[in-house]
Formats: C-alpha cells, structure tokens, sequence
C-alpha cells in the first residue's frame, strides 16, 4: 500500500468522523480499539504492515480500483437514478428503482455517495440478510450505540433512529443496492425505520425488477408486512430506460473511442430492443449496460496488443 493511499484513508477516517459524529464510532465500525485510530491519526501507531490500514479501507468504502474505466455522468439512466437519490435526501422520501440487472444502478449509487459522503448518505450492498443482520449492519453503518449482548430487533431499530435524528440536520440518506437478496423479516423491518423517523430520514432501495415483483406480489398475496411496505415507497417505483445510442457514443467517448461509426457499430452489437417511454414515444436502447463496458474493454486490449507488437 503507498503512503499516498494511507494519507486517504486517514482522509476516509475523518471524513467518517464528521459524518457519524465520534472516532468511538467509526472504531466501532472498523471493529478496532479508538486507542489504535488515535494513535494512526497522531502517527504513532507502531505494528508493521498494511493490515489496519486495508480494515478501515474495507469497512469505510475506501476504492481501491486502478482500472482505467470511465464514468459517463451524463447519460439517460445515470440521470434518473441520481435525481432520484438527490430528491429522496432533500425531501426525506422512502422510493425504490426497480429494473433489470445491468441496467447501471449502482454505478451513479456509488457517485452519488462519493459525493455526499459528508452529508448523511449512507449505502449498504445488501445481501440474503434476515432482519438481525440487516439492521446490525446498518447499524454499524450509520454509526449506532448498540448495546453489548442480546439484543432485540426493536432495540436495534430505536438505536438506528437515535443516531439518524442525531444527524438530521444533514437530511440523511440510507441506499440500500441489491434490496431485492433481503429476506423478507429485513424488508419488513423498513416499517420501522420509516415509523421511526418519517420526514426526517430518506431511504432508496434499488433492485432488479424482482424488487418491485415481489413487492407487489406479497401485497396481492396478503402477506405480512407487504402492503406497509408498498405503502411507504409510495407503490409506484422508478424505472429506467436502457442505454440509447447518444448514451452509448458518451460512453465511449470518455473510454476514448472517438470515431462516430465505430461507436454506432459497438451500439448495434450489442443488440438493442425498442422501448416505449411513458409519453408513447419509442426509441431504441441497450437494456444490459455491461455488454457495452465488455466491447470498449475487448477493443482496450486490442489496442495494446497493437502498440506491443
């Protein structure tokens, strides 16, 4: 690891600080003592290796990419899913996005984070989690005082809303990517959350179109809980559209791929569908954003491969 990198992460540990409001907190998220982020704050942090510094970077969300790929910010999707995100936090708002797996969701998540990290958003990347886990580890997120030993679910919800009203002055944000892996006592526990700090807390749940599917089906079935769910995300939830061939020729400009042929021959390999949008209108888009990262990666080597020969 550089020093460069360690600088950031020190950075990262501040950054935290500021955020869930006491080193206490973010040692307790680290799962290190407060004595060992004192002393890396202060540089007198003796044990050799890397080891502390890759824990913090792990738990705090540290990006250790060196890829070369590059975010087009301006696109279709990116659009939607980041205004969703900024209307959720400034209106403290309960919304889901539903959509189909690479259709670039997490991706303006991620930015969205990056860029309001010090402002109260938070983001898990949830798993098949029940209710326990889940809100332990959001817990451990948003920075919570839980108490030592057995714990209710209801306890651990009325921590988390401890220190979301802590920091409600900030209009915190809870992103919750990959909602549709939570088992449904976890989605179900989102009740809570919302009961517990209705206009001051807002929360995103993305997914694939399985979300919003069972969502749905759960309140068609009368199942526990599904109805108060659908409920508190308004039982409408944002889609989105594919990539177009605009989209697709911003992609690849800022990946370096310039030539406008080139860029429509990637578009059509990729084998897009017509949609129709909300106002009738019917447009052609890539629904699976990968394939798109997949040919410019293909085309990245091939030019390497040119320049090493």
């Amino acid at each position: 690891m550089t020093d460069n990198q360690k600088k950031e992460i020190l950075e990262l540990v501040e950054a935290e600080k500021e955020r869930i409001g006491s080193y206490r907190s973010v040692a307790k998220k680290c799962q290190l003592s407060e004595a060992t982020i004192s002393q890396l704050r202060k540089g007198t942090y003796l044990a050799e290796g890397d080891d502390v510094y890759e824990t913090i970077a792990l738990a705090l969300g540290y990006d250790f990419d060196t890829g070369d790929w590059q975010i087009a910010t301006d696109i279709t999707d990116f659009r939607i899913v980041y205004q969703t995100l900024d209307d959720a936090k400034n209106e403290s708002m309960f919304i889901g996005i539903s959509h189909r797996a690479g259709s670039g969701k997490t991706t303006p998540a991620d930015y969205f984070l990056n860029q309001h990290r010090r402002l109260g958003v938070f983001k898990l990347n949830c798993k098949e989690w029940g209710a326990r886990t889940f809100l332990t580890k959001l817990a451990q997120e948003v920075g919570a005082d839980i108490p030592k030993g057995y714990i209710t679910s209801s306890t651990i919800i009325e921590s988390v809303s401890e220190a979301i009203k802590r920091m409600s002055r900030t209009r915190p944000l809870i992103i919750l990517d990959q909602a549709n892996s939570l088992k449904p006592a976890a989605l179900r526990s989102i009740i809570h959350l919302f009961n517990e700090n209705e206009d001051v807390l807002g929360m995103v749940i993305i997914g694939t179109d399985n979300l919003e599917y069972e969502i749905k089906r759960g309140v068609r079935l009368n199942k526990q809980g599904y109805d108060e769910v659908d409920s508190r995300f308004g039982r409408k939830y944002v889609h989105l559209v594919g990539a177009t061939l605009s989209d697709t020729r911003k992609i690849c400009e800022v990946n370096g791929f310039m030539d406008r042929e080139q860029q429509k021959q990637f578009f059509e390999e990729c084998e897009p569908v017509t949609v129709q949008l909300s106002d009738g209108t019917r447009i052609r888009v890539v629904e699976d954003k990968r394939r798109i990262k997949r040919i410019i990666d293909r085309e990245k080597l091939k030019r390497r491969h040119a320049t090493a020969s």
